[in-house]
């Protein structure tokens, strides 16, 4: 049993225009690219886009050779908001993102959405959403859609969604886009108030207007989980909230409520909602890198490097999907001393009830001049280059992405977030040991990138396996071939015409069948592994292999994509392929399974030193 669609890039673009991105359960959106294709950002088209039953446009281009982007408005209300109040908000959040200085981007309210039956303008509800928000019909409006009661959103705390729908026909550029915000979360009883649903109406257009991905960078430590580094002298979770809560990147994924005895909920801000109705650096930074002016580049600067481990045998392997952070640390050190107070004095309300945000301070510095990139997301296996920095002296660190940011709530390219052996590496010229305050500042000038600045993950065993040969008969999980103890190393291939038993059933009527099987043991409580599947070196072939680690099942011939019988798995576009995860005691078996071609491959799997 093979996929049944046969271009994956154009594949996933599909997927994600079709399962759409939604803020469900106190979680939104946007950053970075979103989409990519081929290892280029898909952003708005560059033309003149107009078309659909009522010839309308979603693109033109001015004078100046930008980009403006016509979005239309919903005319109902949005809960107990009246419609001029909404679009009041829309129009507000739009220009945020039009009069960023360093992006050429704009965006321009094109007046109500229109009936493609009648031309008359509409109400969007769900009893006629059909019309506008079907993926391939487009309308060409960039429809921005008040679900008043929640009718359309549905249940389940969701408080808005993004999705596409067009893109050109080589999927190089997105051609229209809409966005639902459900009003009902603000209708008392409320989940949130109008300020805070505003601030999710920034995050939530972050996407349509880049469209951007998700970021991390303070937004991890203040929500206080335990993957988060919490900086020294720091004990509690109303300490971080207080101080990194107001310096949230807008593109944070995930919406949370400050804890009990926090100042600033006693001071009337009860969630992040009120800081992130305001872009950070980062968010305006992501904007900027799709859609640059000349000042831009001119003026700021970048730090560009690789994130990589070193392999059994001593190789260095690329890893895609780490968060790399840049600090500027020549104001003050990074963190803050601790009772360093974001708002020495309480902030200013607009008319909207949005806080300013936190003044310029020295200790502070380091929580608001900062930003992010991903890796492997458009410059290459394991490359970062992290754009928009004022000259000076950064700490460049790597951060790991919280555990639940997969899905809609998804930071990178990877279906799953790596755990490193250690939570935080800072960047050193020369690695010898993993103390925090052991590292060396990079220098920022405008104008130029800061190369070179390689990050290695340090605490896996790396010590040298014999190589062993792959068992042609490792075909079911009952004859998988045992890797022995860890780390191990074994070189195969794989081809979509060999023969395989076990199929990994992705649902709809595709699948994967797996080539060839392995297992291996762990015995203490916790044993972080990493699992790598690299094309052998000098040999030829091309094809797409893909990694599947899995669990005992009672179905030894069918594991469904994602079940308990299939925790893990990397199915990119390529041959390279990773898993990192902490797993308990017992057999596990990986699987590497042909999606295309026929490839002579590598396979480490590697444990974090004891």
């Amino acid at each position: 049993m093979r996929k049944s669609l046969s271009n994956r890039s154009a594949t996933r673009i599909l997927a994600a225009a079709a399962l759409i991105v939604a803020a469900a359960a106190w979680r939104v959106e946007a950053g970075g690219p979103l989409f990519v294709l081929n290892g280029v950002p898909i952003l708005w088209a560059n033309r003149v886009v107009t078309g659909g039953p009522l010839n309308s446009t979603t693109v033109t281009i001015d004078a100046q050779g930008r980009r403006n982007v016509i979005y239309h408005v919903d005319q109902g209300t949005l809960g107990p908001l009246s419609n001029a109040q909404a679009v009041h908000f829309t129009e507000r959040i739009f220009s945020e993102f039009s009069n960023i200085e360093t992006s050429s981007i704009k965006f321009i309210n094109g007046g109500p959405i229109r009936d493609p039956d009648t031309g008359l303008p509409v109400d969007v509800k769900a009893t006629n959403v059909g019309k506008f928000l079907s993926f391939g019909h487009p309308t060409f409006q960039n429809p921005i859609v008040f679900d008043t009661d929640g009718s359309i959103t549905g249940g389940g705390g969701v408080l808005g969604f993004f999705g596409a729908l067009s893109f050109e026909p080589d999927f190089s550029a997105l051609t229209e886009s809409f966005v639902v915000l459900n009003g009902a979360v603000i209708t008392p009883p409320a989940l949130l108030s109008p300020t805070s649903f505003l601030g999710v109406f920034q995050h939530e257009f972050g996407h349509f207007a880049g469209p951007l991905d998700h970021e991390q960078i303070n937004g991890n430590i203040a929500l206080f989980r335990g993957e988060a580094v919490i900086p020294a002298g720091f004990t509690n979770f109303v300490q971080t909230f207080d101080l990194f809560a107001p310096f949230l990147e807008t593109t944070y994924p995930f919406f949370f409520r400050a804890p009990s005895g926090s100042v600033l909920r006693a001071s009337g801000f009860p969630d992040t909602g009120y800081f992130i109705a305001t872009l950070d650096m980062d968010t305006k930074n992501a904007l900027s890198n799709l859609y640059p002016t000349g000042a831009y580049r001119a003026t700021t600067g970048s730090i560009e490097g690789q994130v990589f481990f070193t392999s059994s045998g001593g190789g260095k392997i690329p890893v895609n999907g780490i968060n790399v952070v840049a600090r500027r640390i020549d104001r003050a050190p990074y963190p803050p001393p601790l009772g360093t107070q974001a708002f020495p004095t309480p902030p200013t309300l607009d008319a909207d009830g949005v806080p300013s945000v936190p003044p310029a301070q020295a200790a502070t510095d380091s929580l608001a001049t900062v930003s992010s990139a991903v890796t492997g997301l458009d410059f290459g296996a394991g490359t970062y280059r992290i754009q928009g920095l004022p000259p000076g002296q950064y700490e460049v660190m790597l951060q790991q992405i919280l555990g639940p940011a997969t899905g809609g709530s998804g930071i990178g390219p990877l279906s799953f977030q790596l755990v490193l052996p250690f939570r935080e590496e800072y960047f050193r010229e020369e690695v010898t040991s993993n103390i925090v305050s052991d590292f060396t500042p990079v220098t920022v000038r405008a104008g130029r990138v800061t190369a070179n600045i390689n990050l290695e993950i340090n605490g896996l065993d790396t010590g040298e396996p014999e190589r062993a040969k792959e068992d042609p008969s490792h075909l079911t999980l009952a004859t998988a071939q045992d890797l022995g103890p860890l780390p191990a190393r074994v070189a195969g291939s794989a081809s979509v015409e060999d023969p395989f038993h076990l199929i990994v059933d992705f649902g709809g009527g595709a699948g994967e069948g797996i080539q060839d099987l392995y297992k291996f043991q762990t015995t203490r409580p916790v044993t972080i592994v990493w699992m790598s599947l690299e094309p052998q070196k000098g040999k030829s072939g091309a094809g797409d292999l893909d990694l599947f680690l899995f669990r005992p099942t009672a179905n030894p011939d069918v594991v469904k994509l994602g079940s308990a019988g299939n925790p893990r798995f990397s199915a990119t576009g390529t041959s390279h392929e990773l898993i990192a995860v902490a797993l308990g005691p017992g057999t596990w078996f990986l699987g590497v399974g042909a999606f295309d071609g026929a490839v002579d491959y590598e396979l480490r799997v590697i444990q974090n030193i004891q």
